[in-house]
């Protein structure tokens, strides 16, 4: 065998460069003049029929953003990213399951063929029920309507957390009445029932779906509904938020992620708790320990500290 013809099977045909950066379509590569034999090489992946996409290990395409991106070379018009994908590329709080099941879903208009391959979920919706935005150039299904479509989906406390989510921040895009609102008008719609109750309870300003959880845990254990994010005065002009409180009995809760180990962070909280009691407040800490086995331990420290400053549940 001479060198040359062993060079030939050692290196590749160097692909148009544009075929390097980003995921495109078989077929277009071959009217480029690109062999079959290429297209099956190394150092591409085919994550969906037609398409072909740099390989840059198994990392580089499980992710929803790529695959999104794999699978809008071939999208027909009309198609939008929708449900768990959609809720993942605008970065809801989701199950774990959910995040790591990186199946596509993709909506069509009712009427049209849903698509039906393998790594795609296919759904059907109609027309006037759509409200679809581009997000970084891709067709998804708006945060509201990726909520609605959770709906048969997520558990009610998982759909809380995603509400709670949407209505975050000093200048949220909803406010929990308009979920409200929004939910109350999905009559005969499956998982509305889910979603109304989801509404309800639904509250602004709240920072983490720990808040959330933490929240719902003390609302079924029959406490008073505790404020998300209440605005304390603990030394005039400075002031702190719990994440939840109860103003009537200087109480609140804050709940304390790992971050909370960073040794600034680990200070701060120092001087946090100790302005909270200068002010009269008590305010219980709890990690995701806390939340664990029905929230016991924490239903039974809020109690001993509510009951110790006036409450009578």
């Amino acid at each position: 065998m001479g060198l040359r013809h062993y060079r030939g099977m050692a290196e590749r045909i160097r692909l148009p460069r544009d075929l390097t950066l980003a995921p495109f379509l078989y077929a277009e590569a071959r009217e480029r003049g690109i062999g079959r034999s290429r297209l099956r090489g190394a150092d591409l992946t085919a994550p969906y029929r037609g398409v072909r996409m740099p390989a840059t290990g198994d990392s580089g395409i499980r992710s929803v953003t790529s695959l999104t991106e794999a699978y809008a070379a071939r999208m027909p018009r009309g198609q939008v990213f929708s449900h768990v994908t959609a809720a993942m590329l605008h970065g809801f709080p989701l199950p774990y399951h959910l995040q790591s099941d990186l199946r596509l879903h993709v909506t069509v208009p009712a009427g049209s063929r849903a698509p039906q391959m393998e790594g795609v979920i296919g759904h059907e919706l109609a027309v006037g029920r759509m409200d679809v935005e581009l997000l970084d150039a891709l067709p998804v299904t708006t945060p509201l309507q990726t909520w609605i479509d959770l709906g048969t989906i997520l558990k009610l406390g998982q759909l809380v957390e995603v509400a709670d989510f949407l209505c975050a921040g000093k200048t949220p895009r909803y406010t929990p009445s308009e979920l409200v609102t929004t939910a109350a008008s999905l009559i005969g719609r499956r998982g509305c029932r889910t979603l109304r109750q989801a509404a309800a309870l639904a509250r602004a300003r709240v920072d983490s779906p720990k808040e959330t959880q933490t929240r719902l845990l003390l609302i079924e254990a029959k406490f008073p509904e505790p404020v998300t994010n209440f605005e304390v005065v603990v030394a005039a002009p400075f002031t702190l938020h719990p994440d939840l409180a109860w103003p009537e009995f200087r109480a609140g809760v804050d709940y304390e992620g790992d971050a909370h180990r960073e040794r600034k962070r680990f200070r701060s909280d120092i001087t946090r708790r100790e302005l909270f009691e200068d002010a009269g407040w008590r305010v219980v800490r709890i990690t995701d320990d806390d939340l664990k086995d029905s929230g016991r331990g924490l239903i039974r420290r809020v109690r001993s500290v509510l009951m110790a400053r006036g409450w009578r549940g």
